[in-house]
């Protein structure tokens, strides 16, 4: 059991209406009764109107306190939520009160933490909290709350549960038999069972780039040869003056960029110094980063004008191309894929970004309701697909080794129960809560 109490603020800095700040632990409820100087009559779930004061019996404010007893609680344990006016002062006032009568300041993500160790949240709905606070559009706030809800956590128990009832009558068969003679359908069953959860779990993994894409966005880099309005066509898809333009080439020297949403994605776009050789030291470190910018891109904007060629060597990168400057006439001689612009003018902008939201979605038919948003849950389900890929291959051997067999499902299992943290380490929660916010 966790001995101690902790105190946080749990709603943002700044002032306000309405403030929150949350304790948490085996002494939360005698703290606020210290507090309102006797008050102890706090019915679970029900707003009690008190005032509190500070050790020098100073009234710090009026306050509703919300009492949640262990364990129906957002930590398993007793929580008493103080509702006070929004006001910095007032609650680092009641931060440090409830501090002086025993209480300790919350480390980033430790609500959250000690409800995932007091079993109200497995790690994977314990992630989601953080995504699901950080989301950036309505998608990704239902993508973070089918995970919390626990959509994928019911999909990999069920996986799981298949994958032991495999491995039970495997173990039992070899265990009891006295010869070669294996029971009918058995390695038959086994392989169809197998075969279904590796598809299954190839459907989570090919989720994961939807699930990164909406959670984390896309990085979308715009290049090409110096003047051809890369950073004309920035202001375009920002819609707003966000980079200086010039006739003159060369007059980005550094990456330049910001931020969008795009139906739901966030799209980070960048616009990059023009590529070609220079001899001048700060337009060649510029043209460095650009290609830089360029072999970390989700999707690149490879871009050309009047006169000018397309940036090559990028074979491996989502493209889309473009010729600007199109209210001076078009090439005769334009490939039928490439986009016709005038960033100048705006014109072609609104199907540009039609393209670019269907080029960056376009991998993403996994076919799977729910999705992942971690790497850490991309590696689990990957090294659990291999080690099932591997007792697949053992079991259809003309004399299956059983032992083997067995042991590749029981690492499959234990990687399925590293994603819900029943085998994990310190280290690894400190990982996953270290980025939370510190009243959560």
């Amino acid at each position: 059991m966790i001995s101690d109490t902790i105190v946080s603020p749990a709603t943002p800095p700044g002032y306000g209406g309405i403030s929150i700040v949350r304790l948490s632990g085996i002494n939360a409820k005698k703290i606020a009764t210290s507090m309102s100087r006797g008050c102890n009559n706090f019915k679970t779930r029900v707003a009690t109107f008190v005032s509190i004061f500070d050790n020098d019996d100073e009234k710090i404010d009026d306050v509703l306190i919300t009492f949640f007893k262990s364990p129906r609680s957002y930590t398993g344990e007793n929580v008493i939520e103080f509702s006070c006016h929004g006001n910095p002062i007032i609650v680092d006032q009641i931060v440090a009160t409830a501090c002086d009568a025993g209480a300790r300041i919350a480390e980033p993500g430790e609500f959250t933490k000690r409800a995932f160790l007091n079993g109200k949240l497995d790690l994977l709905q314990a992630e989601s909290v953080a995504s699901l606070i950080q989301s950036q559009s309505n998608i990704a706030s239902k993508i973070n709350n089918k995970v919390l809800s626990g959509e994928l956590s019911n999909k990999l128990i069920d996986i799981k549960n298949k994958i032991l009832g495999v491995m039970a009558e495997l173990e039992f068969e070899f265990d009891i038999r006295e010869s070669e003679l294996i029971r009918p359908n058995l390695i038959n069953n086994a392989i169809e069972i197998v075969e279904d959860s590796v598809k299954s779990l190839n459907v989570l993994i090919g989720s994961y780039k939807e699930g990164r894409m909406y959670n984390q966005g896309a990085r979308v880099i715009i290049a090409g040869k110096p003047n051809v309005g890369k950073s004309t066509l920035l202001n375009a898809l920002l819609n707003k003056d966000r980079a200086i333009t010039d006739s003159a080439p060369g007059t980005t020297r550094d990456t330049i960029h910001d931020n969008i949403i795009l139906e739901g994605i966030p799209i980070t776009f960048v616009d990059t110094a023009g590529i070609r050789n220079t001899n001048n030291p700060v337009e060649s470190a510029g043209v460095k980063r650009s290609l830089l910018e360029i072999k970390n891109a989700d999707l690149l904007i490879n871009m050309t004008s009047e006169n000018e060629y397309l940036i090559d060597n990028i074979d491996d990168i989502d493209t889309i191309t473009v010729y600007n400057k199109s209210d001076l006439g078009s090439p005769s001689n334009i490939h039928k894929n490439t986009f016709l612009v005038s960033a100048l003018y705006k014109n072609g902008i609104k199907s540009l970004k039609k393209a670019i939201i269907k080029k960056l979605t376009a991998n993403n038919s996994s076919g799977s309701n729910t999705v992942l948003t971690t790497r850490r849950q991309l590696d689990a389900i990957t090294i659990c697909s291999l080690s099932l890929k591997r007792s697949h291959q053992l079991l259809k051997k003309e004399l299956p080794e059983l032992e083997l067999v067995s042991f590749e499902l029981r690492d499959a299992i234990n990687h399925i129960d590293v994603l819900f943290g029943k085998t994990t380490t310190n280290d690894l929660l400190k990982r996953v809560f270290s980025g939370f916010c510190v009243g959560k």
